[in-house]
């Protein structure tokens, strides 16, 4: 019965979710902010093969390549400027693979939470706030990295747990492996990926309920270090092998045919590039900002509409006032040891895991010297949302048990999320709204 209702839970948040991310994902019909610059990079992967050069990875622009190409695209489509009409590309076949990705990350959140120990209703809130945040939605409807980013992240790291879980050797090696292929497709979409890296090595580490075994952690290390540099360094060998055309790319470097050479010399091109930017932008936002929202970023404007990157103000900012609760929480009761809310050692690991990788995703950025921006933000807000949700138990707002049985506060909270959410869905979507309606949300929004 228990599997049952999770499963049930878990399905519910997937047709939500897919019909979030689908609804109007042909709208606009035009190139929106990044796709600028990812649209002609999937067109130079499964088309042109014109020579480009990026400051990231090439595996999360190879997988909307190969959505396109499976799709049937041919090529020819413009990516000039914002703005610019998708005459030749379905925009749902351009969008499709980041908006499939972001339909599964509500689903993999639910399932972390559960792997942490969290009840049902736990676990459902956690994912509830994360399907029904606007930010994370609108990005993960345009063509860019983030959404494939936090799916691979949070991939990783469920099947990094189920690893450490698994009862026979071949399941052991089987989802180590696993595990490591999508530590390598979140570095192979950005640096900031080495978090799922970061994550997998603690999950692997941390104590369990049986003894540590130092031959089974090392045969879990070894294969996950495997499966992530096959896919690492295999999307690399595809960089080179799919653009043999001259392009823009060779003012950084002409490729010597050296499929080792080659990603060494344009690791360090992408170094120098990265270390050396230093452009302004009117929507850039420090990294201390991002939990309070400022600076939406701007994607797209139409007749009587605008398109946001805006979040669910519920979710951003009381997710914000959670994790300083967390945080005081956790100091003040860390005295008492492990048998905290009757928690064992693992299962007090199990429930710092969130908060680490939240650390581990965000204090980085203070680090960064070139210009950032919200969006930046999303893994963390998501570990954010799972660092509160794994204390709903323990605190005695969820349980095991009917909806009734919940806090108040947790019962009115998944009513009024999908209420904040929809408060911003004129900004996710791009509907059409009255003058003095878009004005007002435009001034709040600023």
């Amino acid at each position: 019965m228990k599997h049952r209702t999770q499963l049930v839970s878990a399905s519910t948040l997937l047709i939500i979710s897919l019909c979030l991310h689908f609804l109007r994902l042909d709208q606009p019909a035009e190139v929106i902010f990044d796709e600028v610059h990812f649209g002609s990079f999937t067109e130079a992967y499964c088309c042109s093969g014109e020579y480009f050069f990026d400051i990231h990875p090439p595996v999360g622009k190879l997988l909307p390549a190969l959505g396109l190409k499976l799709g049937g695209y041919d090529g020819g489509q413009s990516f000039s400027g914002v703005g610019t009409p998708l005459t030749e590309v379905s925009p749902v076949l351009l969008r499709f693979v980041p908006a499939l990705a972001g339909s599964l990350i509500p689903v993999l959140v639910f399932i972390l939470l559960l792997q942490l120990g969290t009840s049902r209703w736990a676990a459902l809130l956690g994912a509830w706030a994360v399907l029904f945040d606007n930010a994370l939605l609108v990005q993960t409807r345009v063509l860019g990295l983030e959404g494939i980013l936090l799916l691979s992240i949070l991939a990783a790291l469920v099947l990094a747990l189920a690893a450490r879980s698994a009862r026979s050797s071949t399941g052991l090696v089987l989802l180590s492996i696993a595990a490591g292929i999508c530590v390598g497709m979140a570095v192979g979409t950005k640096f900031t990926g080495l978090t799922a890296g970061a994550l997998v090595a603690i999950a692997f580490f941390m104590p369990l309920d049986r003894p540590f075994s130092i031959a089974r952690t090392a045969v879990m290390c070894g294969c996950a270090a495997a499966g992530a540099m096959v896919i690492y360094v295999g999307a690399w060998v595809l960089h080179f092998t799919l653009l043999d055309q001259p392009g823009g790319g060779h003012a950084f470097g002409v490729p010597t045919g050296d499929m080792m050479k080659d990603i060494i010399d344009i690791h360090q091109n992408m170094f120098a590039v990265n270390t050396g930017l230093t452009a302004t932008h009117p929507n850039a936002s420090p990294w201390w900002s991002w939990p309070f929202m400022w600076r939406p970023l701007y994607y797209h404007a139409g007749q009587g509409s605008s398109i946001y990157f805006v979040g669910n103000p519920l979710v951003w900012w009381t997710s914000a006032l959670g994790m300083l609760v967390i945080v005081w929480l956790g100091a003040r009761k860390l005295s008492l040891g492990p048998k905290f809310a009757g928690l064992t050692w693992s299962r007090w690991s199990l429930r710092l895991l969130p908060l680490t990788a939240f650390f581990i995703a965000y204090l980085p950025y203070s680090l960064v010297p070139r210009v950032l921006f919200l969006y930046h933000y999303l893994p963390v807000l998501v570990f954010a949302i799972c660092s509160i949700a794994v204390w709903l138990d323990p605190l005695g707002l969820t349980r095991e048990g009917r909806y009734e049985d919940q806090a108040v506060g947790v019962r009115l909270l998944f009513f009024i999320i999908p209420i904040g959410f929809l408060l911003m869905a004129s900004f996710t979507y791009g509907l059409v709204m009255p003058d003095p309606i878009l004005n007002a949300m435009l001034k709040f929004v600023h």
